[in-house]
Parts: structure tokens; sequence; C-alpha cells
């Protein structure tokens, strides 16, 4: 057996393992809320609801950051991983343009973020990074344009690293999550630990939060926010297909799978996303490597606006000029999936989520 197959099969373990909720991982701060760890991030960050949305690719959109910032929250933009100079401009300056309240650049460290100096001189008032460990060049240059930075951290030992360069607040994920998966375990199992290791340092919860309960939960549990990602897909400011979208409200928890199914891209990459025709073909295969997948090099789609195509493993989900056979590309998505039930606009969406997480049972 490959490395890269044991190592999917242990992380697949641990997402199987993670789903169950484990109560005696709660802290008893309480029920009211917010609670105190969630008032000091709000207090730092100026808002006056402790809900991120996840920067999720270009289908983060400035008008989704804009909707979830004015809304109270910290909205945020998405770069892709490897994102084109103008594109990253073009959402930072259109972000900056529609709110004057903070709202974070996302950037997976699995591609070399070339683009970070263009988002800070655009003005990027916070600067996220997700799969891997900013470089202290990197930090130096955001505190230079006076901005504050998050990391994503799946355990203590990367939660330490992340302290240690300074990070203003973590982001601790669990195997919950849609999109690409850098944990190996559920959030409760890590979650606890993050926070222990954090201290003082705020700590957003994500993977699987969907609803005002979710949030509520990780809360209680000692998170000082929550980063929503799948749930902000369903909203109508998200960049991506409405196809995608009703595939979404149409889909429950058990529909959303972890997997390294769309390769294409991004490879040995565990991804969270809903079961599709794609994922049953290759399933059905016997789960092949790249080379003898069923399918594989079939056009999926064509952008209307590009021209640009898709194919059958690629990890492009589908935007919202993208024609042909959306369904069969990654639709990304996390366990909190059975929660979504319509695609409302991003800035009702925080307010509901709020107070769904005051009004519900501890």
């Amino acid at each position: 057996m490959s490395a890269n197959r044991r190592e999917f099969l242990q992380q697949a373990a641990a997402f199987a393992a993670g789903l169950g909720l484990n109560s005696a991982a709660l802290t008893a701060q309480g029920a009211s809320m917010p609670t105190p760890r969630a008032r000091a991030f709000m207090k730092l960050f100026g808002l006056t609801r402790p809900i991120g949305n996840a920067g999720m690719g270009f289908f983060a959109s400035p008008e989704l950051a804009i909707a979830v910032s004015e809304a109270g929250g910290l909205g945020a933009v998405g770069t892709g991983r490897n994102p084109v100079a103008e594109s990253v401009k073009d959402y930072v300056t259109r972000a900056r343009a529609g709110t004057r309240r903070p709202f974070a650049v996302n950037f997976l460290l699995a591609a070399e973020p070339l683009t970070l100096p263009i988002a800070l001189d655009a003005g990027a008032p916070v600067v996220q990074f997700a799969w891997g460990m900013p470089t202290r060049e990197m930090t130096a240059a955001i505190r230079r344009a006076g901005a504050r930075m998050g990391v994503q951290v799946s355990s203590r030992e990367g939660a330490r690293q992340a302290l240690d360069l300074g990070a203003d607040y973590l982001i601790c994920q669990g195997t919950e999550a849609g999109g690409h998966v850098q944990a190996i375990r559920g959030l409760y199992e890590t979650l606890p630990v993050v926070i222990e290791e954090a201290g003082t340092v705020p700590v957003l919860a994500a993977g699987g939060v969907a609803s005002g309960s979710h949030i509520r939960r990780a809360l209680l549990a000692g998170a000082s926010g929550v980063l929503v990602g799948t749930r902000f897909v369903a909203t109508r400011e998200a960049e991506a297909h409405d196809e995608w979208k009703e595939a979404l409200v149409r889909a429950k928890t058990e529909d959303s799978m972890l997997t390294v199914c769309f390769h294409d891209g991004w490879e040995n990459a565990p991804h969270g996303v809903l079961r599709n025709r794609t994922v049953e073909m290759w399933e059905a295969a016997g789960c092949p490597s790249p080379g003898q997948r069923p399918g594989e090099g079939d056009v999926l789609t064509t952008n209307a606006a590009t021209g640009l195509v898709k194919r059958r493993y690629s990890i492009g989900a589908p935007r919202r000029e993208d024609r042909g056979e959306v369904l069969d590309l990654p639709l990304y998505a996390g366990k909190g999936v059975g929660a979504i039930r319509d695609v409302p606009s991003a800035g009702d969406l925080v307010e509901r989520l709020w107070k769904e997480c005051l009004t519900a049972k501890a």
C-alpha cells in the first residue's frame, strides 16, 4: 500500500470517529451568549457577531465578504490555490470599497502566496493562512502593512507554531469541514487542546458548523467564534453555480463524504464533497489511480465568460458561468450540510444564525 493511500485511510478513520459528538468535551462556561471568549474576539475586531465566512477560493466573493462584515461578522475573500494577481487585487479593492469593517483575505499555503504583497498593497486588513505556516518574512510584511493575521491549525503542535509566529487568532479545523481538509481529527477532539495552547489568543471553530445550535455548541466548548464555509456557499453572494447551491439545499448530512477522488490540480489533499456521479464511477471502479480512472479527461463544463473547461476529477468546483455537466464537478460540502434548507442573502444568514444561537438549547 502506498504511503499516500495509507495516510488517507488514517484520515478517513479519524473523520468517521470525529462525527460522534463528545459531550464530555464541552466546557462548563454556562449558557450566556456571547461567552467571555467570544466577547473578547468581537472586541478585538470590532464585531457584533462571532461569525466569519471561510475563504472558499474565489467562491468567497467580495460581495459575500461585504455582506458578512456589514452584518457584524468577519467577512473573508478567497484567493484560490494559484491566484492571479489581477483577481486578488480586484477582490480586495472591491471589498475595501464596500465596507469599512474588517475582512480577511485567505491564502492557501499549499502553493507559494506570490500575491500576498498585492493583497497588502490593496489594503487587506486581515490575512488568513491555511494548509501551512507563513514564513517570518510573510508575517513581517503583514505587520508592516498594519494588518492582523490568522492561521488555520488542526493540532496542538500547529497551534504552537502559529502562536510563535505571532498569530492574532487561530482557526481550529476538524474533519467535518467541506472543501480541502487539512485536519485528521474531528473538531471536538482537537478544539480543547488548541484552546488550551492558545491561552488568551482567540480560537475560531471550523468544520461542520452550519446552524445556530452548532455555533452555540462551539462557543460553549470554549471557541471564541466560528468560521463557516458550506453554509455560506448556499447564499446569494457566493460565486457558486446555482445548481451547486440547490444540491446543498437538497443534501442530507450523510451525502457529505471525505475523499481524494477530485485529485487533478491538487494531489493527495482529502476533501469534503457531496457524493455525485463522478465519485460513484470512481468508487465502483475500485478507486483507481490517475491514468486508470473511468471517464478521465471528459470535458464536463465550459465557462460561458472565459471559455475555460473543467474536466472530470479536476478540483475545480462549478462557478456561475459554467455550462454543462455541472453536478459531476466537485460539490464541496461539509457535515453541516444537513442544516441547509434555503439560499438567503449572507447578511440575513448572519443575523439568523446568531438569533438561532441565542435561542438554542444548551
